[in-house]
């Protein structure tokens, strides 16, 4: 999935988070869910197990992506307050 942060201040930068964030969680979810009902079509029985099955992978998957996303963002905070702090203690 995507790895990409954006940086920067501003109103732009806040929208590209919250895409990312709500891209990561939609693509997993879609992709484990069409992967579940394809195998449930091959298999020709009626069944909806592995469609369940997974929309609950796409559901750990995408809650997954977005903890990565968190984290790197959380991250990149802590670096950007600690350059501040840095910056404000050579003044």
């Amino acid at each position: 999935m995507m790895r990409v942060v954006f940086s920067g201040p501003g109103e732009r930068n806040e929208m590209g988070r919250a895409l990312m964030l709500g891209m990561n969680f939609a693509v997993g979810m879609a992709v484990f869910s069409f992967l579940g009902y394809f195998i449930d079509q091959k298999r020709g029985d009626g069944a909806i197990f592995f469609t369940v099955v997974g929309i609950v992978a796409g559901l750990a998957y995408g809650a997954y992506e977005v903890w990565i996303v968190i984290r790197i963002l959380n991250e990149q905070v802590k670096a950007a307050e600690d350059r501040r702090k840095k910056t404000e203690s050579e003044k």
